[in-house]
């Protein structure tokens, strides 16, 4: 029987070396069934505690091991101003990004992703299920098939970009199966904007964990994702 090959995206501040040591323990209760691929965010963060743009370049220039280097897929408000036509800087080129990721290293059979990476997940769930909303972007030719599922940890709907907030606004639920997990004592996100992503999908598996914002390793959590990861490994 083949692996599930899954794709792994990172939180904000993240890289793809953090986010694979994040999720060792939980991801070990199904390394028998899964191949997961990590990928690195294509935007270098620059830390908004700087008083100006050229400050917090110069000090994300300065010598630090790729290991610890912090990435992002778009720039947060607090970081850099939306652009003009509403849409936060970056989400362009991590589109174009991933993309290309998806068709040199896919096809992939899921996507696992946590806080800024889970969002960024659940916007590729919508977009390679319904080629219509931006055929500009996955058109209906694009050479990937939809996601047979999407896993979200700490995820959230993109309220402050126009563009990626639009693709949850459809009349329908989204028929790509989703697993959310959401950690009732998060202090960064509310449990309720994470319910309200869960609510856009159709039957979508909701597993709370007594912790806050990070990937949750304990053996209740485990054993849903078991569960979760089995129901497809079983699929020809």
């Amino acid at each position: 029987m083949s692996k599930l090959r899954i794709l792994c995206l990172h939180g904000l501040a993240q890289n793809k070396t953090m986010f694979m040591k994040k999720t060792a323990a939980l991801m070990r209760s199904v390394e028998d069934s899964v191949d997961l691929v990590y990928v690195t965010g294509p935007l270098a963060v620059l830390t908004p505690e700087y008083s100006s743009i050229s400050m917090r370049e110069q000090s994300a220039n300065t010598e630090i091991s790729e290991e610890n280097k912090p990435y992002a897929w778009w720039y947060p408000q607090r970081y850099k101003p939306l652009l003009a036509d509403g849409t936060m800087p970056g989400v362009g080129e991590s589109l174009e990004f991933i993309k290309t990721v998806l068709i040199e290293q896919g096809p992939f059979d899921g996507i696992l992703g946590f806080s800024q990476g889970g969002c960024f997940s659940a916007c590729l769930s919508v977009l390679l299920e319904d080629r219509s909303i931006l055929p500009d972007i996955i058109p209906p030719e694009f050479a990937h098939p939809p996601l047979k599922f999407v896993i979200v940890v700490a995820g959230y709907i993109p309220s402050e970009e126009q563009g990626l907030s639009s693709l949850f606004s459809r009349s329908s639920k989204l028929k790509t199966s989703s697993l959310h997990i959401i950690g009732d004592l998060d202090t960064l996100l509310s449990p309720k904007e994470m319910l309200q992503l869960a609510g856009c999908y159709e039957n979508p598996v909701v597993l709370r964990h007594p912790g806050g914002h990070f990937v949750p390793s304990i053996s209740s959590v485990k054993k849903r994702l078991v569960s979760f990861i089995s129901s497809f490994s079983q699929l020809p």
